[in-house]
């Protein structure tokens, strides 16, 4: 599978925003820096998820 144009630099933006965004939350909000790194970690895992079961559906058709 080729991945589409300008993928690769979405993801770069996106890896970006999200790295202000956590600084946003530690030093501003004060939020503590563990829980930033929960969240993270919860979020990439359910993406992951995400991910998996549609490229399976993708695959199906």
């Amino acid at each position: 599978m080729v991945a589409k144009p300008g993928t690769g630099l979405m993801m770069a933006g996106a890896i970006v925003a999200f790295s202000g965004l956590c600084i946003v939350l530690v030093e501003v909000l004060r939020v503590p820096p563990y829980a930033v790194l929960l969240v993270v970690g919860v979020g990439m895992f359910v993406l992951g998820l995400i991910r998996r079961f549609s490229r399976e559906d993708r695959d199906r058709i």
